[in-house]
């Protein structure tokens, strides 16, 4: 009994994938597929490759550095520049690796600075989680990277102990790092809802940020997704992110089932991943 149920649960994860690869070429998406370990130079390594290094399997021999495939954006970058890939819609589906875990991602690259046609992505993989996964989308939480670069000075913005009291909401702690007055500790007092506003008034420099944030969570919204917020103190969990980024969750979960976000490649550009 136990391995029928093996059985099945084998066969759904690739029909979904294989669903995944169908509904993104009839879109006009490249299929890509790369292999699983990839190799450096170390001195060819960009501050994202070397943050990124400390959660990978990885090994030296013969003077070239060897690591288990641990993102796909990266990855993909670094072969549509390797072989001038000239596709600027691409699909892909594979498992990630890091010290702690094992994932089997589906997602999407756009390598493109229209934002329309960034939103056409994002409506392409939220189709997908709807109609062919037959997913409730609960929540979808939006940010911009600038933000807390902004609301940061550099020191405090590498201040790993600042970076850690966000990511917990912890407001006592953060507040006897950066000081009761810090901007970024008053913002943290109000509700993420109201945090758009206040910044508004007390940061009319960030307007350009907060206007990109309500015309992801108009998008959004148009697709369907039953409560949009922006949390402006959300910290990305890519470092290579550099504007608009999303989480989309299912019901009562606590992970989320979908992530994106606009990165620069050669241009600006946007990808999205979900995990099954």
């Amino acid at each position: 009994m136990n391995q029928i149920r093996m059985n099945q649960d084998l066969m759904k994860i690739k029909q979904q994938e294989l669903g995944f690869l169908n509904h993104f070429q009839q879109r006009n998406y490249e299929l890509i597929d790369l292999g699983l370990v990839e190799s450096f130079q170390w001195k060819d390594l960009s501050q994202d490759d070397l943050h990124l290094m400390e959660r990978r399997h990885k090994w030296e021999r013969n003077g070239t550095l060897f690591a288990l495939r641990s993102d796909w954006t990266n990855a993909i970058v670094r072969y549509r520049k390797k072989y001038q890939l000239h596709a600027d819609k691409i699909a892909y589906v594979g498992s990630v690796y890091t010290v702690d875990s094992e994932r089997k991602q589906l997602g999407v690259e756009i390598f493109s600075a229209n934002v329309k046609e960034q939103f056409k992505v994002l409506e392409d993989m939220i189709c997908f989680l709807q109609q062919e996964l037959h997913t409730t989308l609960s929540v979808g939480v939006i940010s911009h990277n600038m933000l807390l670069k902004k609301l940061l000075n550099k020191d405090e913005h590498e201040d790993e102990l600042v970076q850690q009291y966000i990511r917990d909401r912890n407001y006592d702690a953060l507040g006897s790092r950066l000081g009761k007055d810090h901007l970024l500790v008053r913002l943290m007092k109000e509700a993420p809802a109201d945090q758009g506003d206040y910044l508004k008034k007390h940061f009319p420099e960030l307007a350009d940020q907060l206007k990109e944030i309500e015309q992801w969570q108009d998008q959004l919204d148009s697709l369907g997704v039953e409560y949009v917020y922006s949390d402006l103190l959300a910290v990305p969990v890519q470092s290579y992110y550099k504007g608009i980024f999303i989480h989309v969750y299912e019901k009562n979960a606590v992970n989320p089932i979908g992530s994106g976000g606009q990165y620069t490649s050669s241009s600006k550009a946007f990808g999205m991943a979900i995990t099954i």
